[in-house]
């Protein structure tokens, strides 16, 4: 576990990191996060160093990326993808590999068509050019919850179930499980949470597809409901540069499963 010791800091414009493993940097955008700042250390630490340290295994330092802390409660979704873009070029001074899961996916899609001078090859994972049908009522669900009492209710959290469990029913017998998540989820400043949440809501950038040079992996679990499978392919067809990999028996969290890091090390060294 030494190897994979983590190790904090913040880039330009005030974005932290955990900067994982040795070698080959790897920029890695997060999904939806419930504050921005470093995972802490305990669960949230252990959590994220599962989660991204087969990558570092594999000779990379894993820069694992969160948004910045006192988001603006009006930022646009290319505001994010701007300060992301110079914080990558500030740091490393040229183009990096870049993974994005979920809404670190998003991000990505959003960086790539409007700053693709600092992504040399691009991975979005479980997420396309716009926000899936059960994907966006999941989070309009999270925001509505945000707005009116400041945490994630029970119901917000089956809502967002809904992407990993297909059947209702099972979902109704994990609300036991929801209810305990929504009291143990801290929000420390819902103003962030709201403002990201808002931001993606109106990201889409299907028509901008065909325009982007970089070289991109779209990848997506078979099980991953959040999206339909039609837009995960329709993202990497249209990108000129894209190609498309389906792992059928994964789902939404598919960042650690072998054989995706497998082919995330097959394409950022090609």
């Amino acid at each position: 576990m030494s190897r994979l010791a983590a190790r904090a800091g913040t880039f330009l414009g005030g974005l932290p990191y955990l900067a994982i493993g040795a070698g080959e940097p790897l920029v890695f955008l997060c999904g939806s996060t419930a504050n921005h700042r470093n995972p802490a250390p305990g669960v949230e630490r252990f959590a994220t160093l599962r989660m991204v340290g087969p990558l570092a295994a594999r000779g990379f330092e894993v820069y694992f990326t969160n948004r910045w802390p006192g988001m603006e409660p009006d930022c646009t979704f290319a505001e994010v993808a701007r300060r992301h873009a110079e914080a990558v070029a500030h740091h490393f001074g040229g183009p990096v590999d870049v993974v994005g899961h979920s809404t670190g996916g998003s991000l990505l899609l959003q960086l790539i068509a409007d700053r693709p001078e600092v992504v040399r090859r691009a991975v979005v994972a479980s997420a396309a050019y716009a926000l899936g049908p059960v994907a966006r009522r999941a989070q309009r669900a999270m925001l509505h919850s945000l707005e009116t009492t400041g945490r994630y209710s029970t119901a917000a959290i089956l809502e967002g179930m809904a992407g990993m469990v297909g059947s209702p029913a099972l979902r109704r017998l994990l609300t036991p499980l929801a209810a305990l998540g929504a009291r143990l989820t801290r929000i420390e400043s819902p103003t962030d949470a709201i403002a990201m949440l808002r931001a993606e809501d109106a990201f889409d950038v299907r028509d901008r597809l065909p325009q982007i040079p970089t070289e991109t992996l779209v990848a997506h679990g078979g099980k991953d409901r959040f999206w339909p499978p039609e837009m995960f392919a329709e993202t990497a067809h249209r990108i000129p540069r894209g190609r498309l990999a389906v792992y059928p028996r994964r789902g939404h969290a598919l960042v650690d499963a072998p054989e995706f890091v497998s082919d995330v090390e097959r394409f950022v060294r090609s």
